[in-house]
């Protein structure tokens, strides 16, 4: 990774975890999740407008644009309900820490990308870490060997459907951004995704809980909207410089800054399991960081 790649997605990681935290602390994470990403698209449609003008997608960009927001629905309805049902120091390095690993299996595989020897040591400690965290909050290891126990969990559930779609759109936004202003590839996803998990919402949620969400917690959803779109617009201009299964598992040092905000700021009971899989994740991600 170059330089300034390091430095991006440094950056974006406290960001992810920041809005990851904000949404929690919601009574309502899915109302949240959802006012945040179309608060997002909202705040940056000037400039959105003037990449379009100056900078248009080609056709196959607009295909792209389609297929992220696509997978960007399902990831906004996944997550919204994996912090209904669980804690953020087990949904937010499970999700995360399941993407990153699966990233690199799509990088080499669909985008023909390489990872040298030290880099796949990296991903294997991550990996280890996802699974030491997800059985945090069952039965231990154990739980491993019954996947229905394991998916019985509700957070868990939507937490690995989470990493699944991470891994996906990651993917197809390297090459995405190849086609398409960062920026305005940002604005799309936001946008598209927040107009389209409305629906899905709207079978849980009556119209006037929307309202009293926007109106109750607005500047929540504004903040929480900035750090959305800087977290991921970060990591979409960091694509250009570095391999997508290099920039995807080092991102993921994000989830060290989870699980120390959900112990100081929630006050979450924090188990030793939980601590030792995200210090495996954040070992992990350091490691494909300075990976040749």
């Amino acid at each position: 990774m170059t330089g300034l790649a390091v430095v991006l997605v440094l950056i974006s990681a406290v960001a992810h975890a920041s809005w990851n935290l904000l949404v929690r602390r919601s009574e309502k994470p899915e109302l949240a999740n959802w006012m945040m990403a179309g608060s997002a698209a909202v705040l940056v449609t000037p400039v959105a407008i003037y990449f379009l003008v100056t900078s248009p997608p080609d056709g196959i960009g607009w295909l792209f644009i389609a297929g992220t927001i696509a997978l960007h629905i399902a990831y906004f309805f996944t997550l919204g309900r994996a912090y209904k049902h669980g804690d953020l120091s087990i949904v937010y390095p499970v999700a995360r820490g399941l993407g990153l690993a699966l990233i690199p299996v799509l990088g080499i595989g669909v985008l023909g990308e390489s990872v040298t020897l030290i880099a796949g040591l990296g991903i294997v400690l991550i990996f280890l870490g996802v699974v030491t965290v997800g059985s945090s909050s069952s039965e231990g290891l154990k739980v491993w060997l019954r996947p229905k126990a394991l998916l019985a969990d509700r957070g868990v559930m939507f937490a690995i459907m989470t990493g699944i779609l991470i891994a996906s759109y990651s993917s197809l936004d390297k090459r995405g951004v190849e086609h398409v202003e960062p920026v305005f590839y940002m604005f799309m996803l936001q946008l598209g995704g927040s107009v389209g998990v409305y629906p899905l919402l709207r079978a849980s949620y009556a119209r006037r809980e929307f309202i009293g969400e926007i109106r109750q917690r607005w500047k929540i959803g504004i903040l929480g909207g900035v750090l959305q779109f800087t977290a991921y617009g970060l990591i979409l201009s960091a694509f250009r410089l570095s391999p997508v299964s290099y920039i995807g598992p080092f991102r993921e040092l994000g989830i060290v800054f989870g699980v120390l905000m959900a112990a100081l700021i929630l006050k979450e009971s924090i188990s030793r399991n939980r601590i030792i899989g995200a210090a495996c994740i954040g070992i992990g991600a350091t490691v494909v960081a300075v990976a040749p």
